[in-house]
């Protein structure tokens, strides 16, 4: 089974989108699509599924190929269905099969027609799998749906589970050509793990276009790179491809060089002997030379420079060492539904955190209460003086006013001091050139809004940044430039994301969010590893569980003896006294500070609230009182707050050194 492109190309209106693409991709081929947005990925994959139509060239797909592909949009009727039924809506009935089995079976058939029915059933179970049911469900569960939504109707999921509910019906429909655009988007990492071990598994042929790094080198073999002066196909993942394309244009520049210098040896000699009667045959046989090796050198001519969102940020307030800190921070739902106890942590200025954890953890959640778009139920939250936040989320697209054109928008959302200059060189900087600038805003992509948003919070100068899913919807280059950005940056970072080569690359702590409250991790990686183990872990605990393995067969998993068993239970049960020892007086004094810094809020809360009053406030005395009492709380809370964090340091410094020895 394999797909056969001849010589395809696509243009809209007067602009080339791609031209003369040959190649063929064969079952377990995995091609990835990539290039800069605008090279017409998202097109080539409609032109393979049918969904559009080529200028020129033709796709060749063998007869009875059954061919995989997201539709774009809901029917009402789907919208209706349930989950479950709208997965298995695409799946072979077995119903009708097996009553004319069992007619046939009863001697209501002969010979002739069960065997038939064997050879259908045969195909059937190739084409569809004998349970298929079990296949939605295992894929529902793979892809982050709990049992509760399979029963719900389509229309009240949210657009990112319909988005997910699309792809659950592709990969349980099973195909013999699977076209993925962007089935990354939606995701948390377990889901995108689970859909990485599915394509690896897959026996078709695959063709996806996706942004994420880290699935594209794991998931892809084969990369086509749209963009260039021509397409380019390569047998590689995407970060080999790099590489390859890196050594291919050094030898073509080393290619280049050489016959520039050819050509200018050989016009030196046609300018000095021209004009010599006994030297003009050569020199025209030399000219001649020279035409030849200027066409050579045209296909030789390197690659167009692509523009690169390559941010500089401009230079932010400084920032007290404690930048923000919470105090037993709750929130639950009108319907009483909390998402995690009560949290307490210290954010200091310059640190990088990435917020991690499952989907419906609450991580949005905290953000926007850190962000003050949503009312906590409980608890404190302090702030520098100089600390200026800025909050980016992908709602917040839906705020931009669309008749407005993108420089008015600009204007409206920056600093009224901002120039004109300074406008025009922040939107070049996010790839909004000049020919945007007349554009109104709801004729925009996704992307480009996106852009929008983010190049207000660029202007904004903040020296800390909320960051809720900033790459959800972007290309590549952008994701790379706000990876580097992110590393320049001198402020104080607290985001949610999903893509694991962004939080790889900004050397984020990550903050795990879950029911018990958040576990700190030095790193992205320390917490996927301690996720993974954690996975597996459980699935041990449930086979011991179970009955599956005996005691004797438990010491053999663990590798360790009996007795080898017991004193390394005791060995951990004293390293937890020594540690309740060491830790019990610092808990202790950690305790009776927080309820002191708890104390310095509501105090300066009250003096505030008080000092709102007009009446209050035109008593010169009182308000000069009041000023005194709240100037007082504010200083000495943050006296509070600065020793909590160095308690908290050695706090997990004493941790840190048990687990070391």
């Amino acid at each position: 089974m394999k797909i056969t492109v001849q010589e395809l190309s696509k243009s809209f209106g007067a602009r080339d989108i791609f031209g003369k693409i040959s190649l063929e991709v064969a079952s377990g081929e995995r091609l990835c699509v990539c290039g800069p947005n605008g090279t017409g990925k998202s097109t080539f994959l409609r032109l393979l599924s049918g969904v559009e139509e080529p200028d020129s060239g033709r796709i060749i797909l063998p007869k009875d190929c059954r061919l995989g592909y997201v539709e774009q949009e809901f029917s009402q009727n789907a919208l209706e269905m349930p989950l479950m039924d709208y997965v298995l809506d695409v799946v072979h009935d077995w119903n009708d099969f097996w009553h004319r089995w069992e007619k046939a079976a009863n001697g209501k058939g002969n010979e002739s027609e069960l065997r038939c029915l064997m050879e259908e059933q045969s195909r059937l179970e190739a084409q569809y799998g004998y349970n298929p049911e079990q296949r939605a469900k295992e894929t529902l569960s793979g892809l982050g749906f709990s049992e509760v939504k399979w029963k719900m109707p389509l229309g009240q999921l949210s657009g990112g589970w319909r988005e997910r509910a699309k792809l659950a019906r592709v990969l349980t429909a099973g195909a013999d050509v699977l076209l993925l655009d962007e089935p990354t988007n939606h995701l948390d990492v377990e889901a995108v793990e689970w859909l990485e071990n599915f394509l690896l598994d897959f026996k078709g042929a695959l063709v996806f276009v996706a942004h994420d790094r880290v699935f594209m080198d794991r998931v892809g073999n084969h990369v086509l790179y749209l963009g260039l002066s021509k397409p380019v196909a390569r047998k590689a993942n995407y970060s080999q491809f790099l590489s390859l394309q890196e050594e291919y244009e050094a030898q073509r520049q080393l290619k280049a060089r050489a016959l520039q210098d050819e050509l200018e040896r050989k016009m030196a000699f046609v300018e000095r002997f021209r004009a010599k009667a006994t030297k003009a045959r050569q020199a025209g046989s030399r000219q001649k030379m020279a035409k030849k090796l200027e066409k050579e050198l045209e296909d030789y001519r390197p690659e167009p420079k692509r523009k690169e969102l390559n941010f500089i940020w401009p230079k932010a307030p400084h920032c007290e060492k404690i930048a923000l800190a919470a105090a037993d921070l709750a929130f639950h739902f009108p319907d009483g539904k909390q998402m995690w106890p009560p949290l307490s942590f210290t954010v200091y200025s310059g640190n990088r955190i990435a917020l991690v954890g499952h989907n419906g953890s609450g991580k949005s959640t905290l953000l926007k209460i850190l962000a003050g778009r949503l009312d906590r139920c409980g608890g404190n939250i302090a702030t520098a003086s100089q600390l200026r936040m800025g909050y980016y989320a992908q709602h917040q697209m839906e705020t931009l006013n669309g008749s407005s054109t993108v420089m008015a928008e600009i204007r409206r959302l920056s600093d009224p001091h901002t120039t004109e200059e300074e406008l025009m060189s922040v939107l070049g900087l996010f790839l909004l050139g000049q020919n945007y600038f007349d554009r109104s805003v709801e004729t925009l992509s996704g992307g480009e809004k996106a852009r929008l948003v983010l190049a207000s919070l660029f202007l904004a100068r903040c020296n800390f940044l909320l960051l809720d899913e900033p790459t959800n919807h972007v290309d590549l280059e952008r994701r790379e430039a706000l990876a580097r950005a992110l590393q320049r940056f001198e402020g104080t970072v607290f985001l949610v994301a999903h893509d694991r080569w962004l939080l790889s690359q900004i050397h984020a702590e990550a903050w795990e969010l879950g029911s018990s409250g958040l576990t700190v991790h030095q790193s992205f990686q320390a917490y996927d590893t301690a996720r993974k183990s954690r996975l597996a872990g459980i699935s041990q605990r449930d086979l011991l569980r179970a009955g599956e393995i005996d005691e004797r067969k438990r010491a053999e998993v663990s590798g360790l003896s009996r007795e080898e068993q017991k004193k390394l239970k005791r060995q951990q049960a004293e390293g937890r006294n020594a540690l309740h020892r060491l830790l019990k007086p610092l808990t202790a004094k950690y305790g009776k500070l927080e309820k002191q810094f708890e104390e310095l809020i509501q105090r300066q809360a009250a003096a505030e609230k008080d000092l709102a009053d007009p009446d209050i406030y035109a008593d010169a005395a009182k308000s000069s009182e009041l000023l005194a009492i709240f100037e007082d709380c504010r200083k000495k809370s943050e006296t509070v707050m600065e020793e909590m964090a160095e308690l908290e340091a050695e706090i997990a410094a004493q941790k840190q050194s048990l687990e070391n020895v």
